[in-house]
């Protein structure tokens, strides 16, 4: 994974700065000289390692979720959630690595939950952890329009399917310890090729389910994280 390897986040820096003169030149015109200039731009680009934040919540009544990519786009609660952390529409972050995680907080404001890979029954009811780990990860998918262009048309949640050796069984304590977690390699999926994401388009991420949930957990979400490459001020906003 790029947070535990440099040499393999070096090489998505390289692979970032192509995609990101890819997404790009069209801002610029045709020929040599804009070649140029679009070149001469990506290279003034300020890259770090970031990452973006989605949240969307969960229910027994739909089996579609979409998240919003930027503060301007709502996502299927028409809600920002106070932990996520969008795309600004000035920036760019090419995806080399997507995370998805599910949890339940105690409010829509709450920022005490743990982030889980799997149905954990200490946070969740036992139907809701059922239904989780069966119709939601074991038969959901994962889709990716930009600008109405289908960029990733499924690709099974069971990816991010995670039940670590250690798991919590009973309150936290000496004979019920909490779950074996490593944030970094935990429910992350290699994004190759990567994903472009820019503030100015209209990027939807969204879950599909074969049916609907049996049982969902009041406040249930899913939260999805993009990580790699990140180019601040890199978009014209109309």
């Amino acid at each position: 994974m790029n947070g535990t390897n440099n040499i393999s986040a070096r090489e998505s820096y390289r692979i970032a700065r192509e995609m990101f003169y890819e997404a790009l030149r069209d801002k610029f015109e045709d020929g040599p000289a804009g070649d140029r200039k679009c070149r001469a731009w990506v290279n003034s680009l300020k890259l770090t390692q970031g990452e973006i934040r989605l949240e969307v919540e969960l229910n027994a009544v739909n089996n579609i979720f979409t998240f919003g990519v930027t503060p301007n786009q709502n996502n299927s609660n028409a809600i920002t959630f106070n932990t996520e952390k969008r795309l600004p529409l000035q920036d760019s972050i090419c995806a080399t690595e997507v995370q998805l995680w599910v949890c339940k907080p105690a409010s829509r404001t709450s920022t005490l939950h743990l982030l889980r890979t799997y149905g954990n029954t200490q946070d969740f009811t036992a139907g809701a952890a059922l239904a989780l780990d069966s119709t939601f990860y074991s038969h959901g998918n994962y889709t990716l329009k930009v600008n109405n262009d289908v960029l990733v048309p499924y690709r099974g949640l069971a990816n991010w399917w995670y039940k670590p050796q250690t798991q919590q069984t009973a309150a936290l304590g000496a004979g019920s310890p909490g779950d074996q977690i490593r944030g970094v390699e935990d429910a992350t999926c290699t994004n190759e090729p990567n994903t472009v994401l820019i503030g100015s388009k209209n990027s939807v991420p969204q879950i599909e389910l074969p049916s609907n949930l049996a049982t969902v957990d009041e406040f249930t979400r899913a939260v999805l994280i993009y990580k790699g490459p990140y180019a601040q001020n890199s978009t014209v906003v109309n």
